[in-house]
């Protein structure tokens, strides 16, 4: 098959590759329809650090992607709820569905195969390949994948398997109510869904601050709050009569945008972290002791997290409009991570066809 393949930083190749097999009977295999690049690639692309990989040193290759839908053309024999011909969409990273953490719903806290570790997340190490290729195998497919439910486009869909149920997320750990204010840091893929996912919860004003105009344009189609870093903690404090935001989503990662969501929270306010953090990234920890903030810094546990998301998306509350600006095919993988890297031509998130 042909693939994208990571051969080092900034050095993803289109190119021919094995095609996958049903390595154990609880996987399946599909015929990538569709697939995205997530924000948290780009740190692979950088030659930076995802949890245990260091992407400057060299790893042996692997097919990039975590985002991906396709149809099922083969299924190993312990599979029960996929079958050949259906369309589904595969959850970023997935546990083992047996494990006592699995059976609670907590996907993303795994001890059965620490598929929840953002370490072996598809497409980020050659231990897992990704759906930056034109088939992929799901391994613990009834874990870690669903049929496209009726009312949700290809493009939401895509949105679910990462950027949406991240930024929903964010919303559920950062303990968002109806009535309630709140800021998103980053207005990147992950940061517009927390910020539309806010609203679809009902908070009452939403916040989204980020540099970029285009990104402040859509945040504000879906009725947020456009702020540019320099603005924000003025207007803030301002339209809370100085208190500050009940609840900050952070999806950026850094030290600045750290302390600035801890500066804009009011006093035991909460802070949910979704940003790729590197080592020695700084947290203002006497801050958040001050304010007796609550923080929770974490990896989504995508697939547990559908059962109230996709409601949501086939009832309209969350749409996703505007977030797929490019369209480019496999072969052109290469160019859509420099162009979403360098942010060009109003890029926000980029839709790869095989």
């Amino acid at each position: 098959m042909k693939a994208l393949v990571f051969h080092g930083p900034k050095d993803l190749r289109y190119e021919s590759f094995a095609d996958p097999k049903i390595s154990q009977d609880r996987s399946l295999i599909i015929q990538v329809q569709k697939c995205s690049i997530c924000g948290s690639d780009l740190h692979m692309y950088h030659g930076d650090r995802i949890a245990l990989f260091d992407y400057s040193k060299p790893m042996a290759h692997f097919c990039t992607g975590h985002e991906t839908i396709g149809e099922v053309v083969e299924v190993g024999k312990a599979v029960t709820t996929h079958k050949v011909g259906d369309r589904i969409l595969v959850a970023g990273g997935s546990g083992c569905g047996l494990c006592k953490r699995c059976l609670k719903g907590e996907i993303n806290l795994c001890e059965g195969n620490t598929r929840g570790q953002p370490s072996t997340a598809y497409g980020i190490s050659p231990g897992l390949n990704g759906g930056h290729a034109q088939y992929m195998e799901v391994p613990f497919a009834d874990t870690g994948a669903a049929k496209i439910p009726d009312g949700v486009t290809d493009e939401q869909a895509i949105l679910l398997t990462d950027a949406l149920a991240t930024g929903y997320y964010g919303v559920k750990m950062a303990n968002v109510k109806p009535g309630d204010s709140v800021a998103v840091i980053g207005q990147g893929p992950v940061g517009l869904m927390a910020a539309e996912a806010a609203l679809a919860v009902g908070a009452a004003r939403v916040y989204c601050i980020d540099m970029q105009a285009s990104r402040l344009k859509l945040a504000a189609k879906f009725g947020g709050i456009p702020l540019t870093p320099d603005q924000a903690r003025e207007r803030i404090m301002h339209d809370t009569n100085g208190i500050g935001v009940d609840a900050v989503i952070e999806a950026v990662g850094v030290g600045p945008t750290l302390k600035q969501a801890a500066m804009m929270l009011r006093f035991g306010g909460s802070m949910s972290i979704l940003g790729i953090l590197q080592k020695g990234t700084e947290l203002p920890l006497q801050i958040m002791q001050a304010k007796s903030l609550r923080v929770h810094a974490g990896i989504a546990g995508i697939a547990n997290l559908w059962e109230e998301l996709i409601p949501l998306v086939q009832g309209g509350r969350i749409k996703g409009e505007g977030i797929f600006t490019h369209h480019l095919s496999l072969s052109e993988g290469a160019e859509a991570f420099r162009l979403f890297d360098a942010r060009e031509d109003g890029v926000i998130k980029t839709l790869i066809t095989p």
